[in-house]
């Protein structure tokens, strides 16, 4: 269902709900969009103009409803709150056609403030020299006969650290001017008409004839000995003392927003109907004295019809989630659902209530057993997808542990001026295939190659480098075991897309790789899957390919497509030490590239020759392919 957005307020103001009620949306977004594309900092281009979602202090009051509230424990002492909130959906006024309550809507703030006018190309803000519309939603230039609604800008300022401020139009256009900005600024924004080029575009004062061109506007000192003002308009303040430089961006960039995602499957004993029963009423059994709280079990056991043992145990294990104060440090949450993944569970429905997870595994096809041992069909899954901050100019790759650290350290901006005790949050329903590669093969592949040693440590040195340059810490290597599974996730899901009728933008890939250590065997296992924030998922599609026949066919497929890409033999030559900052090999958008909602690594750490082997077909320095056989 799709959320609605109370975007009708200027920056620097905001209505009361009573204030506002009935009030006309300027769009509406999907919910799940509320929590990754259009999330708290995020510029929505609408037919109304461009606005910034606010943060979650004026999330509150819309998202108190107890039908809004949703748990998955495990990621909850990740990000060490309590609960998740839905983003509200928009409910019409009856006998009022076109408008929305106020207090279900998510509040916005226009954003940029400046604006331009079609017709005559003034440029600036609300009473400089343009007016609000009638219904509170647009600028319009009242020069004309027929006032006419203007446009947003097209460039902003941002920063490392998530400022986001308005281009400065006045110093721009006066900046070569003696004196300054001149006492009664008049501008225009317009083009030479020669080209389409960002030089052709100049800022002009009427008042003084002070012009400039834009055509510099992106050098990295364009801005001069500026310093970032740190302003937040999400949030209505600044943040003083900011030393990021800051850089001009294209309004609809998009460096201008990059989502930080939290995410985690709901598996035993989570996804268990008792444990959701509890979780359901965590809000005010985790308030309860200790005397209370097996009275009120006893309650919850009779409304449900289950044994109130059942419950006690549900109730101490939430009790040992939440309270496990170092499991961050000690627990790792992509291990627990590696070993979920890898049994038969099928819980049963208790008090009406349908487990989030059923999954059935089974020993690959004789033809697919020297690579895997074992195959999944997770016909019941629910994912929770957690908004917990954003950067821009570009991505911060933070694990859902390390996101208190990152927003302390200023790393990534945060969704509300203190911290709360909950996040926005997206629940998606739907099914998954799970592939576990044979370890053992994978050790044999390793010893039997060493060649594979120095294409990996290019790609090793790149990402230290990158990472040292954008000074984020690492939480991982890169080794030939990830870019095995990475890349092999890659070309099946664009198998899968192409044979089995899916939409590569609708499938989504969960990777489970580690190396191992004297307590941890190592991870070797990657799950496709597809779901709905909308509905209780999807038609049993991925499901199906587990039988046997299937998924050798479509394995085999992939592997096949990968021997050849449209672009060789420049992609499969291609030296690592030249991927830059994709830190990939051969991988392009003709063989393994995918549309980016279905890549936890926005499409880096992939190499083709790890499925089939390098250039040279395996002799030295060269190595043959984890998949050569299969392959031939």
């Amino acid at each position: 269902m799709p959320s609605s957005g109370r975007f009708n307020r200027p920056r620097g103001r905001q209505a009361s709900p009573a204030a506002t009620a009935g009030v006309q949306p300027i769009g509406r977004v999907r919910r799940s969009q509320l929590v990754s594309t259009y999330g708290i900092g995020s510029i929505v281009d609408l037919e109304k103009g461009s606005f910034m979602p606010m943060g979650l202090d004026d999330w509150e009051s819309a998202t108190r409803l107890p039908s809004l509230t949703i748990g998955e424990a495990r990621l909850q002492a990740q990000l060490g709150v309590t609960h998740f909130r839905l983003p509200p959906t928009a409910e019409d006024l009856y006998g009022l056609p076109g408008r929305v309550d106020a207090s279900h809507c998510i509040p916005a703030v226009r954003f940029p403030a400046w604006h331009q006018c079609p017709k005559c190309n003034r440029i600036g803000t609300e009473g400089k020299p343009f007016q609000l519309s009638a219904d509170g939603t647009q600028l319009e230039c009242g020069a004309h006969s027929k006032p006419l609604p203007t446009n947003p800008v097209r460039f902003v300022v941002a920063c490392r650290k998530g400022h986001m401020d308005d281009f400065p139009w006045e110093w721009w256009a006066h900046r070569r001017r003696d004196g300054g900005i001149c006492d009664r600024p008049q501008l225009e924004l317009g083009s030479r008409g020669k080209s389409a080029a960002l030089g052709d575009l100049y800022v002009k004062c009427r008042h003084c004839n002070s012009s400039a061109s834009l055509g510099d506007a992106f050098r990295p000192d364009s801005l001069g000995n500026a310093g970032c003002r740190g302003v937040r308009p999400w949030l209505h303040d600044r943040q003083e003392g900011c030393d990021s430089p800051p850089r001009v961006i294209q309004r609809g960039a998009s460096n201008a927003h990059f989502a930080v995602i939290a995410s985690a499957i709901s598996i035993p004993p989570v996804s268990e109907a008792t444990f959701q029963i509890i979780d359901g009423q965590w809000l005010t059994l985790g308030a309860l004295p200790e005397e209370a709280v097996r009275p009120v079990l006893a309650s919850l056991a009779a409304t449900y019809g289950v044994p109130i043992d059942s419950l006690v145990a549900a109730y101490n294990e939430k009790q040992k989630i939440d309270g496990n104060a170092d499991r961050t440090a000690t627990v790792d949450s992509r291990a627990e659902e590696y070993s979920a993944l890898s049994v038969d569970r099928d819980d049963p429905v208790v008090g009406g209530i349908v487990p989030q997870f059923c999954n059935s595994v089974s020993p690959p096809p004789e033809g697919l057993r020297p690579w895997f041992d074992l195959v999944g069909a997770v016909s019941r899954l629910r994912e929770v997808r957690a908004l917990a901050g954003f950067s821009r100019i570009e991505p911060y790759p933070v694990s859902a542990e390390k996101v208190a650290e990152a927003l302390r350290d200023g790393a990534i901006a945060p969704l509300s001026k203190t911290p709360r005790n909950w996040l926005p949050a997206a629940e998606i329903r739907g099914e998954g295939l799970f592939l576990r590669f044979r370890a053992s093969a994978i050790g044999d592949w390793l010893k039997a190659n060493p060649g594979l040693e120095h294409r990996v440590a290019k790609l090793e040195r790149r990402s230290r480098m990158i990472a040292e340059e954008r000074g984020y810490p690492r939480g991982y290597s890169i080794t030939a075991r990830l870019l095995l599974v990475h890349s092999f996730a890659h070309a099946l899901i664009r198998t899968i897309s192409v044979d089995c009728g899916y939409s590569s933008s609708a499938l989504r890939e969960r990777l489970y790789i580690s190396e191992g250590d004297s307590q941890n065997p190592p991870m070797n296992g990657v799950l496709i899957y597809t779901g709905s924030p909308d509905s209780e998922g999807s038609l049993g599609g991925l499901v199906r390919l587990a039988d046997p026949h299937q998924i050798e066919h479509v394995v085999r497929r992939a592997i096949l497509s990968a021997r050849w890409c449209g672009s060789d033999p420049v992609c499969i030559e291609t030296d690592p030490d030249q991927s830059g900052e994709r830190i990939s090999g051969a991988a392009c958008h003709c063989c393994l590239l995918l549309p980016e909602t279905a890549c936890e690594k926005f499409n880096r750490e992939l190499d083709r020759t790890m499925l089939v082997g390098s250039a040279d077909d395996g002799g030295p320095p060269g190595w043959r392919g984890f998949f050569a056989d299969l392959a031939e």
